[in-house]
C-alpha cells in the first residue's frame, strides 16, 4: 500500500511540474557574462529582473535563461543556437548591434522573438520580422548635447572620437552643428587599442571645453590623459562614455546618454546595485516589460501575433523616457545630459 500511494505521489508531482514547465515562457538573454563588457551584462539582467518582478499576475510565469556570449559574435551564436534548440525559449536579448544582428538569422530561423538593448545610434538598415533594436537616436544625442554646451556657455570644443562603429563619423556630423551654431568645434579621431592621447589633447589650442566618444578602456585613458593635462572635469563632456568601472573618472564632468529611467527607478535600483550602464538597465527593463505584455495579451503560441503586438505598441512612455518605433524595427529612445556625485547618476535639468 506504501508503494501505491508513493507511486501516486510522484506521479502527482511529475504532473504538477510538467504543467508548470508548460506554463513557463523561457526568455534567453546572450550577454557578456564575464571579461571586460561584464558590467554591461549587470546592467541588464537588473532591469530584465526587475520588469519581471514588476509584471504580478499573469497568465503566464518567466524564467530568465543566461548564456555568457563573451561579447564575441561567434559565441553569441553558438548561446543562441543553445538557447532555442536546448532551452526552448521564446525570445532572446542581448547587447550591442553587432550582437543582436550576429544572432538574427538564428532567431529567425526558430522564430524567436530576438530583442536587443544597445548604447549605440540607431540603426537604418531593416531589422527582420523578429528583430526590435531599443537605443538613443542621432538627432536626440546632437540635441541635448548642444543644449548642455549652450546652457554652460562653451564657445569652443575639441571633440576626441573613437573610430568604431558611428562614433568617428557621427561626431563629425555633430561638429558641423556645433560650427553652424556658433560653438567652434575640431574632430580628432583615434583607433582601438591606442593609450598614448597626449599629442590629440596638444592639437587643441585653448578650447573651452572637451568632447569624448568612445567606449571604455580607450575612453577612460583619454579622460585621465585630460586630468593630466589640466582640463578639470566641468570642461569635459561625453557621448556614451559613462560606461567603465572606475565611476570616479566621471564626478562632476558631463555625460550625455540614453535616458536612464524615473528618479524612483535609478533609487530603486541603486540599493541593489552598482552600475554606470543604468541607460541599459531602463531599456533592458522597456523591452522585457513590452515583451510579457504581448505575450499575455496574444498568448504563447502566436509568435505573428506578438510581432504585430510589438509593432503596435512599442511607441509609447517607457522607462527610457519616450519610446518610438521606427519603420526599419528600430525602437528609439530619449537621451539625458547627467553627471556623477559619489559614484551615482544624477540627471542635470536646466
Amino acid at each position: 500500500m506504501k508503494k501505491i500511494v508513493s507511486v501516486l505521489c510522484a506521479v502527482l508531482a511529475l504532473s504538477a511540474c510538467e504543467k508548470d514547465e508548460a506554463n513557463t515562457i523561457k526568455i534567453g538573454a546572450v550577454l557578456p557574462l564575464t571579461g571586460s563588457n561584464a558590467p554591461f551584462a549587470e546592467a541588464m539582467k537588473a532591469g530584465m529582473t526587475a520588469a519581471i518582478a514588476d509584471k504580478t499576475n499573469t497568465k503566464y510565469k518567466y524564467k530568465i535563461v543566461f548564456e555568457d556570449g563573451q561579447a564575441q559574435a561567434a559565441k553569441s551564436v553558438s548561446a543562441a543556437q543553445k538557447l532555442v534548440s536546448a532551452d526552448k525559449v521564446k525570445a532572446m536579448f542581448s547587447h550591442t548591434t553587432a550582437i543582436g544582428r550576429a544572432i538574427a538569422p538564428v532567431a529567425e530561423s526558430a522564430n524567436v522573438l530576438n530583442l536587443n538593448a544597445t548604447l549605440e545610434r540607431e540603426a537604418t538598415e531593416p531589422m527582420g520580422k523578429t528583430t526590435f533594436f531599443q537605443g538613443p537616436s542621432v538627432e536626440g544625442y546632437h540635441a541635448t548635447m548642444m543644449h548642455a554646451m549652450k546652457t554652460n556657455k562653451v564657445k569652443s570644443v575639441g571633440i576626441i572620437a573613437q573610430n568604431v562603429g558611428v562614433s568617428c563619423p557621427g561626431a563629425k556630423t555633430f561638429a558641423g552643428k556645433l560650427n553652424s551654431n556658433g560653438i567652434k568645434a575640431d574632430v580628432e579621431c583615434f583607433n582601438p587599442g591606442e593609450r598614448d592621447f597626449k599629442a590629440i589633447i596638444n592639437k587643441f589650442n585653448q578650447v573651452d571645453a572637451y568632447m569624448v566618444s568612445g567606449f571604455p578602456p580607450e575612453s577612460d585613458i583619454v579622460l585621465r590623459a585630460l586630468y593630466t593635462s589640466g582640463v578639470k572635469p566641468e570642461q569635459i563632456y561625453g557621448q556614451g562614455i559613462d560606461n567603465g568601472t572606475d565611476l570616479t573618472l566621471y564626478e562632476n564632468t558631463n555625460c550625455v546618454t540614453p535616458t536612464s529611467g524615473t528618479t524612483e527607478f535609478i533609487a530603486r535600483i541603486n540599493k541593489d546595485y552598482t552600475l554606470s550602464n543604468m541607460n541599459l538597465t531602463s531599456a533592458a527593463y522597456d523591452l522585457v516589460s513590452l515583451t510579457i505584455d504581448a505575450f499575455e495579451n496574444v498568448g504563447a503560441d502566436n509568435m505573428d501575433g506578438v510581432y504585430e503586438y510589438i509593432k503596435k505598441n512599442a511607441t509609447r512612455d517607457c522607462m527610457s523616457g519616450k519610446c518610438k518605433l521606427l519603420p526599419n524595427g528600430f525602437i528609439v529612445n530619449e537621451a539625458e545630459w547627467r553627471t556623477y556625485k559619489d559614484g551615482k547618476p544624477v540627471k542635470i535639468e536646466k
